[in-house]
């Protein structure tokens, strides 16, 4: 653990906050320290103790500790404990201590310093389309200590956004989960060129099929409205979207927030209009695909490939603002975001990227003037490449883009990561790239 007062920057960033009780225990980022247990190993355990005082509830705990009273002990079942405890996001630092007994049997005891409870902010809003915009927040990622994350913004300035988001990871039976998103947007669509308004509204339920398996099923609305004509599908210049989203993926990463080895493969079929109320009607595929390689202590290789289609003629069925847009920090680097007489675009997309990092300053504990946040830096280096097009001839090797290049990632609890990146295209001068979030994940978005 660190105490490092200039570090209160990061509660202009980060969406969390906290309560904190003192651990005993050994941190078990102490190195070797799962190793150091493995002379207890084939010991019963009597007993799995957690601290009291604790704002998340026992049971929230408890379930992701597969370690059980009257069994052997086994050191690699208590690192994956531990990993899944870290998956949930909302302890700065977990420590534990097996302890033998007078019977020959081992107690294991459990330590956590959690993140704060909730934060208020002053928070800010960055894409390369939009630039800066500035304004108050409120967090949580342990409301009523169950691991239950809750957020709210308002920016202004070169985007006004207002926006709400609510995630129960956990709610019963294996993960069902529920999350629910609203937002506001007045803003000027760069990649477009029109003065948008819009607001949108989803609603995701989940659940696990084993360890590894994932299904999900959403609902969306979005409204948007144009003060140019010829943008929207409705000639009123007011759009509203209704869409239904069905998910299967397959995640067996070691680590949700800095994983070394695995996968996280999603795909995911979407209908928007047709049958449902609104404009529009159009059906859409995505095929996600990563895989995280070690290769040293502290280096790995990340290998991702996003795939995204969707039916139907812009400007007919699909909004001219559903065109897929190659460029910008989240999409192939090195390329600045293009206007709509420059852009290569198009209904579908092909994006692959490989990015090698290594660890600068490993996730630890920091504290803040009293609260507890988990913090660490990366440097990467990085190649992207990517096509978007309409008809079938407009996929072609002559039309991809590429770029390389290289920069830090600030780890940060809830936002994952800040990223500044420098990218080349090979032409073009170098590119400023500054992002939030993980870019595999950021290049989903429908605003990137």
């Amino acid at each position: 653990m660190r105490r490092l007062p200039w570090l209160w920057f990061l509660l202009l960033l980060l969406p969390a906050s906290a309560a904190a009780v003192d651990i005993t225990p050994i941190p078990i980022t102490a190195p070797g320290r799962l190793d150091s247990l493995r002379v207890h190993a084939g010991r019963i355990v009597r007993a799995i103790d957690l601290p009291a005082g604790l704002v998340t509830r026992d049971y929230v705990i408890r379930r992701e500790i597969r370690s059980r009273v009257g069994e052997p002990f086994d050191p690699d079942l208590l690192r994956d404990d531990v990993q899944r405890l870290e998956n949930l996001a909302i302890f700065a630092e977990i420590a534990v201590d097996v302890v033998p007994d007078s019977a020959g049997g081992v107690a294991i005891h459990f330590g956590f310093r959690e993140m704060p409870v909730l934060v208020p902010m002053i928070g800010f809003r960055y894409t390369e389309e939009d630039g800066f915009s500035v304004g108050p927040g409120i967090s949580s990622l342990n409301l009523g200590g169950r691991a239950v994350s809750v957020s709210g913004r308002a920016y202004f300035g070169a985007a006004d956004q207002y926006w709400g988001r609510a995630t129960w990871p956990w709610i019963s039976g294996n993960h069902l989960s529920f999350e629910a998103y609203a937002a506001r947007l007045s803003r000027f669509d760069v990649r477009n060129a029109f003065h948008e308004k819009s607001d949108e509204i989803y609603a995701r339920v989940g659940t696990y099929t084993g360890d590894h398996g994932r299904l999900s099923a959403r609902a969306s609305y979005l409204r948007t409205q144009s003060e140019e004509s010829g943008i929207t599908l409705s000639p009123d210049n007011d759009d509203r979207l209704f869409g239904l989203y069905a998910t299967a993926g397959w995640d067996t990463r070691d680590s949700h927030r800095v994983p070394r080895t695995g996968w996280q493969n999603e795909i995911e079929v979407g209908k928007v209009g047709g049958f449902l109320p609104g404009d529009g009607d159009f059906e859409s595929l995505v095929l996600d695909v990563r895989r995280w390689l070690p290769t040293g202590k502290r280096t790995k290789l990340l290998l991702s490939g996003l795939l995204s289609i969707q039916s139907g003629t812009v400007g007919v069925d699909v909004p001219l603002y559903y065109r897929y847009q190659i460029g910008g920090a989240n999409s192939v680097r090195g390329w600045p975001v293009q206007g709509p007489s420059e852009a290569l675009a198009g209904t579908s997309q092909l994006i692959g990227t490989a990015e090698y990092s290594r660890t600068i300053l490993p996730i630890e504990r920091y504290d803040v003037f009293g609260w507890s946040f988990a913090v660490g830096l990366d440097a990467v280096a990085f190649g992207d490449a990517g096509v978007a097009w309409n008809e079938a001839e407009g996929f072609a090797l002559d039309r991809t883009r590429h770029g390389i290049g290289g920069g830090l990632r600030l780890l940060v609890p809830g936002s994952e990561m800040l990223r500044v990146e420098l990218g080349w295209n090979g032409a073009d001068t170098i590119m400023f790239h500054f992002a939030s979030g993980s870019k595999p994940a950021a290049q989903r978005s429908r605003n990137r």
